[in-house]
């Protein structure tokens, strides 16, 4: 049981490239819009191989993606002060009125690029928590989730993840990995349930992390589970429970996902 909870360990916890899951435009002049809808308005176009970091996968039809950093998005100039976010939640939209689609939230205190202002409203540069949409036909985009997430959000569902690998599983995959080996933390408990939240982000071809929501570059703690399953939930504010696992040298656990819950999201302004 030890030697296989060394190789659990190892294989979850080496930490490398912290890249983001990016689909590639597969035609010309791809069309990037403020909504999932051919009539919402269009910010901007993309061409064939360029790749677009992926935001949300949970649309049949469309892929949202973050928005290239040449378009301009906006906030109500009543809820910022010094380029600094002044309420809980504040929309961000596609143009400068009410009537333009909300393309993402801004939180107390973020700090965002100003780009202008016009009466009552302030032109900002896209932040990492806003949204634009691609149609799914123009992109090499992962499978898309086949479930409502409004529908989980407003009851706040609970997923079951997939069980714990077998022990040939795992001596498969750890035999394959010749990378950096850990070692179980001895003064730490081991397998362990805890229960952690953030927003789910990859970080090597195995492992993901979930990062917090407000201050991005902060991680939480670092998820082995199923890839598809993962996959999923990408770019989502998720509660995690699972089982915990250490290493030496690790200011951070390995978690093993037992229950998946998407979250409600605060109403904003703006």
């Amino acid at each position: 049981m030890k030697k296989i909870l060394f190789i659990l360990i190892a294989l979850s916890a080496a930490v490398y490239a912290q890249d983001a899951v990016k689909v590639k435009v597969t035609g010309d002049r791809v069309s990037l819009r403020a909504a999932a809808d051919t009539n919402a308005v269009l910010l901007d176009r993309a061409m064939t191989g360029d790749e677009l970091i992926l935001q949300d996968n949970s649309n049949p039809d469309w892929v949202g993606v973050l928005p290239p950093e040449g378009i301009d998005l906006w906030v109500s100039s009543e809820f910022v002060i010094s380029n600094t976010v002044l309420p809980e939640v504040l929309n961000i939209r596609s143009g400068p009125s009410l009537g333009h689609h909300i393309v993402g939230s801004a939180q107390k205190g973020d700090f965002l690029k100003v780009r202008g202002e016009i009466t009552q409203w302030t032109k900002i540069a896209p932040t990492s928590n806003t949204v634009v949409w691609v149609s799914r036909k123009y992109v090499d985009a992962p499978r898309p989730v086949m479930m409502e997430l409004a529908a989980f959000q407003a009851a706040q569902s609970v997923m079951n993840v997939a069980a714990e690998p077998t022990v040939q599983e795992i001596m498969t995959a750890a035999s394959a990995t010749d990378k950096k080996k850990l070692t179980v933390d001895p003064a730490k408990p081991q397998g362990v349930e805890g229960t952690y939240s953030g927003v789910l982000q990859p970080s090597d071809a195995r492992l993901y992390k979930l990062v917090d929501d407000h201050f991005t570059d902060v991680i939480v703690c670092y998820v082995d589970g199923n890839k598809a399953q993962m996959q999923t939930f990408t770019g989502m504010k998720l509660e995690i429970t699972g089982k915990t696992y250490w290493a030496e040298k690790m200011d951070l656990p390995v978690v093993r996902p037992v229950r998946i819950k998407l979250f409600a999201t605060l109403a904003p302004k703006g």
